[in-house]
């Protein structure tokens, strides 16, 4: 099974909820396909956008019938048949090496989709190291965001009229390490990370019991670098605890690591950023993302 990300299965209703601002605009195809070195040709997935005040339907109701969609690998042609509501895969089996340049070629209603994407080389975690505080913290909880007491009176926070109450938090630091194994130069340096720490308790069911949650998008080339040659990102996330003499919460911990395009980085970038909550696509004549993905992740016990 291809890995994917929770956000990624929103993006039809993202696009719809764009759509809400512009109430006249037609119904546009919306594509969405990840391609990984190492594995086969990607699925295709096609849906619709639907009028203003149509109700968004659950299943295949808003699946793209009818089109005709091929993937070009330098000059091979590859053809697709929809093997589900909205859902093309392709009629031979072809497997995709790192560097490759895809294109995307779909007609649907007369309308023609265009994309092209580069399949970066596949991302392995070398090593993860998970070092949690001694003891929590005391400080200020507000919704997601936790202010260390030391910090209060320098950001002058008034916890009376902000609703923010008192608590105790472990702070957990985790450093990721991975070996780049190309060239930094051309092409290949224009590499884009997303980071995700997932932290969860068995007893709790809310993902806001955690705060400082990092979700990073940052150029690979930019990231530190040891002496071996290997990438290095590090981020904390907080688990709150009772009062200052509660052991931390023994816990699972998720890491992962997603190595994608320019483009995907301003398609998740877009699809985060409260001034345009609309996500940047790279593909021409409709919405949605085309885009060459490298994935790993781990999980960790932490106690």
């Amino acid at each position: 099974m291809k890995p994917r990300l929770p956000y990624i299965a929103l993006l039809c209703s993202l696009l719809a909820a764009c759509d809400a601002v512009h109430p006249d605009v037609e119904t546009q195809l919306v594509v969405e396909s990840y391609a990984f070195a190492g594995g086969p040709l990607p699925d295709v997935h096609l849906r619709r956008t639907l009028p203003l005040g149509q109700p968004y339907p659950l299943g295949d109701a808003n699946a793209a019938s009818g089109a005709e969609v091929v993937v070009r690998v330098g000059d091979a042609s590859y053809a697709y048949a929809m093997g589900a509501p909205g859902v093309y895969q392709p009629m031979v089996d072809h497997l995709i090496e790192a560097r490759w340049t895809l294109n995307l070629d779909v007609v649907w209603e007369g309308r023609t989709a265009t994309a092209t994407t580069r399949v970066p080389p596949p991302l392995a975690l070398d090593s993860v190291l998970v070092v949690a505080g001694e003891s929590p913290l005391s400080g200020l909880i507000l919704d997601s965001l936790f202010i260390d007491r030391s910090q209060i009176d320098t950001l002058r926070f008034d916890s009376l009229r902000t609703g923010a109450s008192e608590g105790y938090v472990y702070l957990v630091e985790v450093t990721m390490q991975w070996m780049v194994d190309f060239a930094e130069s051309g092409p290949d340096g224009d590499y884009w990370i997303r980071t995700e720490l997932r932290p969860y308790l068995e007893d709790r069911t809310k993902l806001d019991d955690y705060f400082l949650r990092p979700d990073q998008l940052l150029r690979e080339a930019l990231m530190k670098r040891d002496t071996d040659g290997r990438r290095q990102w590090t981020g904390v996330y907080a688990v709150p605890v009772e009062d200052a003499e509660s052991p931390l919460p023994s816990h699972r911990l998720r890491v992962a690591m997603v190595r994608g395009t320019q483009a995907y980085a301003r398609f998740v970038s877009g699809s985060d950023s409260p001034k345009h909550r609309e996500p940047q696509p790279n593909i021409t004549g409709a919405l949605g993302i085309f885009a060459g993905l490298s994935i790993d992740s781990l999980s960790v016990v932490v106690q």
